[in-house]
């Protein structure tokens, strides 16, 4: 089976996602360790929305029906694990918008398509530098009471 054989369907399961991802993240926000993370992370928030109104924009009159929700992930309540599982979903994102864009009816389409993976990218990097900010504030075994 071609990769671009159910390209409407993976463009409604990426809105979908991004949908979810949105929520998931406001989420993580709530449980951010300082206000400058949690407001760091709310600016994906809403890229995560803008991507599902150009997608839902992609699909024009036609968007999937309201019960194809699928199961959103939740906040566990430990950000560091959160923000493990924003990452893997972001990387996953880089993946199914590479593919999306190489099957794009149009070069419009696929600057767009082009444009999200780029977004998902630099995600991935901010999420990386919040555990990575995370955890230089840790207490190591050096440090003396």
């Amino acid at each position: 089976m071609s990769l671009c054989n159910d390209y409407r369907r993976q463009l409604e399961g990426a809105m979908q996602d991004e949908i979810c991802d949105a929520g998931f993240y406001a989420q993580i926000a709530q449980e951010a360790p300082s206000q400058e993370l949690s407001e760091l992370i709310m600016t994906i928030v809403g890229d995560e929305y803008g991507h599902a109104r150009l997608l839902a924009a992609l699909l024009g009159v036609c968007p999937p029906c309201a019960g194809c929700a699928p199961e959103c992930p939740k906040a566990t309540g430990n950000f560091c694990a959160d923000v493990e599982t924003a990452i893997q979903g972001e990387l996953d994102a880089i993946q199914r918008y590479s593919v999306l864009a190489m099957c794009a009816p149009t070069l419009k389409i696929r600057y767009l398509l082009l444009s999200i993976l780029g977004d998902e990218y630099a995600h991935v990097r901010i999420w990386t530098a919040m555990l990575q900010a995370c955890s230089l504030c840790k207490p190591t075994p050096c440090d003396k009471d």
